[in-house]
């Protein structure tokens, strides 16, 4: 818990035994796979730091339409935005392994700004990242075709999950493919085809839940092809 706190980033100019402290007045709870963590009337309440596992946030506005927004792994932040702005959501976080997570109330939190103002700082950061995220994501929706958005995902996965082994990329995202093409936007029979021709093209490998990223290089050219910028890899 102490470790995930400081992972997060908002505590990350907080005195550790500060921390430690605050850490105490969390309760973890436990979410198995395809549970979702908290009901939908109370994300704004509350917001939820992942202390171990996955999870993805969807947004649903009708039954049969998804799209995956972000996934979410260990000491990551999800409510920060919708706590300071509460209303009805269309947002869900379901976890997509055994999750550990704590919910952190807008009452705790503005305690905790009061008592550490450096907080306020980095919560503001968490901001600008979280408009950075959906700025690009947007911006590949808009202007990327199939293949450079499905392209993106691989490398934010890589980058997000990813762990090197040897000299290729293992990312265990344990997403399935409907997951993932509602992440890329992309119809899952053109995600699952596109996947394969990448394999022919020997730049991955597929894996059951899992992908190995053996040209990371050659991902990234796409992308930059496909949206007409230059994408770190």
């Amino acid at each position: 818990m102490h470790r995930a706190l400081i992972g997060c980033g908002i505590f990350s100019r907080t005195r550790p035994e500060i921390v430690a402290a605050l850490s105490e007045a969390l309760v973890p709870e436990r979410f198995g796979p395809g549970r979702v963590l908290g009901a939908r009337s109370v994300v704004g309440e509350c917001l939820y730091l992942v202390v171990s596992g996955k999870v993805k946030v969807s947004y649903q506005r009708y039954a049969d339409r998804e799209i995956v927004l972000m996934l979410l792994g260990p000491s990551e932040i999800f409510g920060t935005v919708t706590l300071f702005d509460a209303g009805p959501q269309d947002m869900t976080m379901t976890a997509l392994t055994d999750v550990v997570a704590v919910s952190i109330t807008r009452d705790r939190l503005s305690k905790w700004m009061r008592q550490c103002p450096e907080v306020c700082e980095q919560v503001l950061r968490l901001f600008a990242r979280w408009v950075k995220a959906m700025t690009n994501s947007l911006s590949d929706l808009v202007f990327a075709d199939e293949q450079g958005r499905v392209a993106s995902r691989l490398l934010l996965l890589k980058q997000r999950f990813g762990h090197q082994d040897g000299e290729v990329v293992r990312v265990e995202h344990g997403l399935s493919i409907e997951d993932f093409a509602h992440l890329a936007g992309v119809d899952p029979e053109r995600v699952a085809a596109t996947l394969r021709g990448f394999e022919a093209n020997g730049w991955i490998r597929l894996e059951r839940r899992g992908i190995v990223i053996v040209d990371g290089q050659a991902l990234s050219q796409l992308r930059q092809l496909s949206t007409g910028r230059v994408t770190d890899v």
